[in-house]
């Protein structure tokens, strides 16, 4: 079963609140409990004068210790002040209680460790006082001297108020703690949702990404990490939608430009085996094979190049060389073809153009787009080779004369299998990659190359590459 965030997230906080209220209680029971036995030792300390006053006033009054009249003394001051008071000889024998006869007393006597701790000034303590009393509960004990006799007062609480008080307060803290939580996990669960509910609508749309479907992107609302992120999967979205259609159509194009020559070869083939060509015309027909063989070596040695560029393996070995030698051999390979159109070859401005590229590669770009010069400029027009500089970058243009290019052309001519109207009547033959391999090289160069045309005038394609480095020093 798959792990929910939002479940750990919810969990988490949970478990967080509930350690705080329990810490938090905890500290205030303890808080609580010395601060009720502090004031319940205070109440005592501050009662036992007023009882020790009236045993002192009942001892003066009657000229000694009379058991009954301080019996009655006390009776109403113990039910007041809510204490049992027990008046004992120095060896621990009660000799007055104010509890109801019989007391429960008077076969007892203070254990001597208990009278140990009983000192003159008095003292409190939460005890049963060493067995004397049958439980737990604040008692304040002092000796007392009148006239020549020592006595012992024991001064108790007659409730052991302490454990209903914890009681009460454990209660509350349970109530309190209750609504607490209780309003603490709402907002908690509410918060979460809220949170981690784009979490849900991105983990969705990868899927949905993964499986191929890009048709539905993320809504962005919020300006902050999860905001940003879902700009980033749309964004990843349109690339990889965008790179499957450029699949898809270079499949197709691929596909037709395999299938074109193909057919043409396995036709002529065909017939020239089963003598429906006659052998009078193989020769011709055996041309037509030839140049479809040429074509598909020329599609496949292209598509190779674009995928070992793609690849990252197209590597470069770059040096320091003058660009104009490459154009004039270049040009010598086009030579009867310039010669049958008549072609003016212009160079300008060529002095001082050395570039630091892979001479292999550069020669590449310069023949592909000489050899789309010389298809496209009309008879008797020219082809202009001109040079600048700017900064570390050394500049080439190339510029044909003829009907240029359409201004929705511009933006494709650098697309894969792209062929102009003009072009696929100039160069059936061809396959659209020349441009597409061209703009792969100059982008592994760090270079940049840029197309402008003037319909009915020219077209130009302008390379730059980095300035040799001895001419960058």
């Amino acid at each position: 079963m798959r792990k929910s965030i939002f479940t750990d997230f919810f969990c988490l906080c949970a478990a967080v609140f509930i350690s705080a209220v329990i810490c938090i209680g905890t500290v205030l029971l303890l808080v609580s409990e010395e601060h009720y036995k502090s004031n319940r030792f205070n109440y005592l300390s501050v009662k036992s004068e007023t009882i020790i006053n009236t045993v002192r006033g009942s001892i003066a009054e009657n000229g000694g210790l009379d058991t009954a009249k301080l019996s009655e003394a006390l009776a109403p001051l113990s039910d007041t002040l809510d204490t049992d008071i027990t008046l004992t000889d120095p060896d621990g024998v009660a000799l007055v209680c104010s509890e109801a006869s019989p007391c429960s007393h008077t076969d007892k006597k203070i254990n001597p460790q208990a009278i140990s701790r009983i000192t003159e000034d008095g003292a409190s303590e939460l005890s049963n006082f060493n067995g004397y009393y049958e439980d737990s509960s604040f008692v304040f004990a002092q000796k007392i001297n009148i006239e020549v006799e020592t006595y012992i007062i024991l001064i108790r609480l007659r409730s052991n108020t302490l454990t209903g008080h914890m009681l009460t307060l454990v209660a509350a803290l349970i109530i309190s703690s209750v609504l607490i939580l209780s309003v603490a996990f709402t907002i908690i669960y509410t918060a979460s949702r809220r949170l981690l509910s784009p979490i849900r609508e991105m983990t969705m749309a990868a899927q949905r990404f993964g499986e191929g479907d890009f048709s539905k992107k993320l809504y962005v609302t919020d300006d902050n990490e999860l905001g940003y992120l879902a700009t980033q999967l749309n964004d990843m979205a349109n690339s990889l939608e965008q790179l499957e259609e450029t699949r898809k159509s270079f499949i197709s194009n691929v596909s037709h430009e395999l299938k074109t020559p193909m057919t043409t070869i396995g036709g002529f083939v065909d017939g020239i085996l089963d003598g429906t060509i006659p052998e009078s015309q193989h020769r011709h027909y055996m041309k037509i094979v030839s140049a479809e063989v040429g074509r598909l070596s020329r599609l496949v040695r292209s598509m190779l190049n674009i995928s070992k560029y793609e690849a990252g393996e197209l590597k470069l070995s770059t040096e320091d060389f003058d660009i104009l030698p490459v154009i004039l051999q270049t040009l010598t390979s086009f030579e009867k073809n310039i010669d049958e159109k008549n072609i003016d070859i212009q160079i300008q401005d060529a002095d001082g153009c050395r570039i630091n590229a892979d001479p292999d590669l550069t020669g590449q770009v310069v023949y592909n787009l000489i050899e789309n010069a010389v298809k496209f400029v009309n008879k008797g027009g020219y082809i202009r080779f001109s040079f600048s500089a700017d900064g570390d970058m050394c500049s080439v243009s190339i510029r044909n004369s003829g009907d240029g290019l359409k201004e929705q052309e511009i933006s494709k001519v650098f697309d894969r299998f792209y062929k102009t109207d003009e072009s696929r009547g100039i160069d059936p033959g061809g396959v659209g990659l020349g441009l597409s391999i061209v703009s792969s090289i100059i982008k592994l160069h760090n270079g940049k190359i840029v197309v402008s045309s003037e319909p009915d005038q020219y077209t130009e394609f302008t390379f730059s590459l980095r300035k040799a480095e001895t001419d960058r020093r």
